[in-house]
């Protein structure tokens, strides 16, 4: 093979030491490329490269480091309870504090095996198991030859000291030297939504993140986006489309679905979100909610001359005896509509709308799109994706009981950059809370003395409140009536989930 053939190359022969100190050297390497016009007729020309190197390699291919993948599993049947060890430091050559993973640098003569379990627990306290060790991978190839190994490793958390130490959670055990003066204290971030949480330290503390990590966190949210998005939580249905029949499979998966109709154009809900914001501005009945930053008014039935929900018999009817049984306990226009206006807030500002199930049979939600709205489904505060013209539809816990809970009743919020547990990105939520956001409510509650009919017809009744009516149990769920009505009251079921 011709020296032309194996271009470009690097002339190691050639290699200059511009500086060095303890740990790094500065070195400008020659390499050689293709050049027909050379003028000595080889073919190839001389270009210049400046690269650090530390003193610590041992030859070009030798590895340096290597870089730690932990999972903390507390339950081997839940992936959603994993967590990541990360590490925080101060890095003086970025005058910040980063978030990486654990990693150190490998002795001479040292397996990268040996080494990953040693720096781990020299930096986080943890006791791993070595789950696997990949090749050499190279973390900036355009500034240094610097090589390292991803090693996994397992922590066992039956093992006394690795509990100890996560329940202790000290910071700067077994840390010496300049990693203590640095400050490095070990993290532990989720394993499910670990994008959304590296993001709210960036935001929350001006922290930088090291490209491996950020790089494995996208990599998780897109397989997590793979195997479950928003859509398979919240499916929109379109009812021109004769998808009627999806309607209770979705309300059972999560209790929510997101609907189209022709009936109600997007140029008529922008209409009635405009009217909606002048009502409540002017309006003496608008109401300052007492512990949420919103402002609301109930409308009544009679307030909108609106129809009775009969024709929701067919498809809501699972898990009761009697076919006709909606039909029957929603023919007194007992429904409702509740004009929201939500108010700006800031990088504090938490749940704008408290968790929170609705309280009768059906709720149609319309928004104007700001974000923010979450349902705590499988385990998780999820974002309610908006859908330009479509309405949100959930179950109510009436509705839910009567089912014998075949139909979720889903614990939903307005969330803002301060709630705990969200899963929407801080930069979202902050963009939603820097406007007003409006909505319009309808609830469909039963017949007001209905009690006595559920017991009768459906053989079920409702947790703990059998001697109420629906128009009680409504007012012991919303906290009152009228202006007063301030969503305070859960069922105990509800309490233990929000625990």
């Amino acid at each position: 093979m011709s020296d032309s053939a194996k271009l470009p190359r690097v002339d190691f022969d050639s290699t200059e030491t511009v500086g060095s100190t303890r740990w790094m050297r500065l070195e400008t390497l020659s390499y050689h490329v293709a050049d027909e016009n050379s003028t000595d007729g080889s073919g190839s020309s001389v270009r210049k490269w400046d690269r650090a190197v530390r003193t610590t390699k041992q030859s070009e291919d030798s590895i340096d480091a290597v870089v730690i993948l932990a999972i903390l599993r507390h339950d081997p049947n839940d992936i959603s309870r994993d967590e990541i060890v990360c590490v925080k430091q101060f890095r003086p050559p970025l005058d910040a504090y980063t978030i990486e993973l654990p990693a150190g640098l490998i002795d001479a003569g040292e397996e990268p095996a040996n080494a990953a379990v040693r720096e781990f627990q020299e930096e986080t306290g943890y006791i791993g198991k070595v789950l696997d060790v990949s090749p050499a991978s190279y973390l900036s190839p355009g500034l240094t030859n610097e090589s390292a190994c991803l090693v996994r490793l397992e922590v066992d958390m039956t093992q006394e000291a690795n509990l100890k130490n996560y329940e202790n959670q000290n910071l700067h055990d077994g840390l010496e030297g300049c990693e203590k003066d640095r400050g490095l204290e070990k993290l532990m971030i989720p394993r499910v939504g670990m994008l959304n949480a590296l993001h709210d330290m960036q935001q929350k503390e001006g922290v930088k993140v090291f490209a491996a990590l950020y790089s494995l966190a996208l990599g998780m949210q897109i397989g997590e986006g793979a195997t479950c998005t928003e859509k398979d939580f919240f499916p929109l249905i379109n009812l021109d489309d004769d998808q009627r029949d999806q309607v209770v499979p979705a309300l059972r998966d999560s209790g929510f679905l997101i609907v189209k109709s022709s009936l109600l154009n997007l140029e008529l809900q922008q209409k009635a979100l405009a009217a909606s914001a002048r009502i409540l501005e002017f309006s003496s009945k608008t109401v300052a909610h007492p512990s949420d930053p919103k402002q609301y008014m109930m409308l009544s039935f009679d307030d909108l001359g609106g129809e009775d929900l009969s024709e929701v018999s067919e498809d809501v009817r699972i898990g009761m005896d009697d076919a006709e049984f909606f039909s029957r306990q929603h023919n007194e226009n007992n429904d409702s509509i509740r004009l929201l206006n939500y108010l700006r807030g800031d990088e504090n500002t938490a749940n704008r709308c408290k968790e929170h199930s609705d309280y009768g049979t059906l709720t149609l939600l319309l928004t104007d799109g700001v974000g923010g709205l979450e349902a705590f489904v499988d385990g998780k505060w999820r974002q309610v994706p908006y859908v330009e013209g479509a309405l949100i539809v959930n179950i109510g816990s009436i509705l839910s009981e009567w089912t014998r809970q075949d139909l979720k009743a889903t614990l939903h919020r307005v969330a803002g950059p301060a709630s705990i547990g969200s899963t929407t990105s801080t930069t979202d939520l902050l963009k939603a809370v820097s406007v007003q956001r409006r909505s319009i409510a309808y609830f469909a509650d039963p017949n007001p003395n209905v009690a006595t009919t559920l017991s009768k017809s459906n053989h079920h009744s409702l947790e703990n409140e059998d001697n109420m009516t629906i128009d009680e149990y409504i007012q012991w769920r919303s906290g009152g009536t009228g202006a007063d009505r301030s969503g305070v009251s859960f069922t105990s079921k509800e309490e233990e989930r929000l625990a």
